[in-house]
């Protein structure tokens, strides 16, 4: 439990690292995902897991790559217009299109929990965003749409893992890595197609976005995979709730975000809905 719960800690720091870093969104996810995703590589080339990346798995890497770019160029541009910590409880409402597009795609059935976590969950987003709707910004507005495509992207990469996990048996890690490394190539393409810059400006950057891809990302990532194998399901979940949990309170202790009473009522409701409905399996949060 205790590798679950550094893990889950060390990835609430990932948004902060992001606001920090102050790089363009498909910078700062190119070099989270090229280092985070190399250094991955180390550790499994070290326990002589490299020969497990078989065709297969770079084929179901790449196409997992495709969904995580999409969630991850919307989070950033959600982190820019809403924060660190919003951002990240919207990322986290990947189990309502999760397990919609599992019903209908993947014939699974909507389970029973879901039509109780869907209804909280949107309440919760309600209430965190929905009651203020008509005195927000523009630019706020569309950092909660960006937020929700974030979840929509991110849930359509768990299900690519998921049938890749299930149809080839593949190492989790493994794949994770091919993912990363693949996502990394896609985000840096973007970032060279717009024309943004490489270059890390200031100390604080290359600090930031150091910690970002190797403690948050690689270290984070690991030592959650190492943790979920031996925790059980309703405990992962719980656990897996610190991220977005974690990551709303550093916004507001770090950047002073502004918090009411309703607002804090919605985080609280959509963390139930969002429990709830992660109980069917162990879901990894959203980082």
């Amino acid at each position: 439990m205790s590798a679950l719960l550094i893990g889950a800690v060390l990835i609430s720091f990932s948004s902060v690292m992001v606001v920090l870093a102050g790089l363009p969104p498909e910078v700062a996810g190119f070099y989270r995902l090229t280092v985070g995703g190399l250094a991955m590589l180390i550790v499994l080339a070290r326990a002589g897991k490299l020969r497990l990346f078989t065709p297969n798995v770079i084929k179901w890497g790449c196409v997992a790559a495709v969904f995580f770019a999409g969630d991850f160029v919307f989070w950033h541009r959600s982190i820019a217009h809403v924060g660190p910590g919003l951002s990240t409880m919207l990322g986290n409402f990947q189990v309502i299109p999760l397990a919609i597009v599992s019903a209908l795609f993947f014939k699974e059935g909507l389970p029973a929990r879901m039509y109780v976590a869907i209804p909280l969950a949107l309440v919760g987003l309600y209430l965190m965003v929905g009651v203020e709707w008509a005195h927000f910004s523009a630019d706020y507005k569309l950092g909660v749409v960006f937020g929700l495509l974030t979840a929509f992207f991110y849930a359509l990469y768990m299900l690519s893992l998921k049938y890749a996990l299930s149809k080839d048996r593949a190492d989790s890690l493994v794949l994770a890595s091919a993912a990363a490394l693949a996502t990394g190539l896609i985000l840096g393409t973007f970032a060279v197609a717009e024309g943004e810059s490489f270059v890390i400006p200031t100390l604080k950057s290359l600090a930031a976005i150091a910690t970002l891809a190797l403690v948050c990302h690689a270290v984070g990532w690991f030592l959650i995979t190492r943790g979920i194998q031996t925790v059980r399901g309703a405990l992962v979940g719980l656990l897996l709730l610190l991220q977005p949990t974690l990551s709303f309170v550093w916004d507001i202790l770090f950047f002073g975000k502004p918090v009411d009473p309703i607002e804090l009522s919605g985080v609280a409701v959509a963390l139930v809905g969002i429990y709830i409905g992660s109980q069917g399996g162990k879901k990894k949060s959203r980082a």
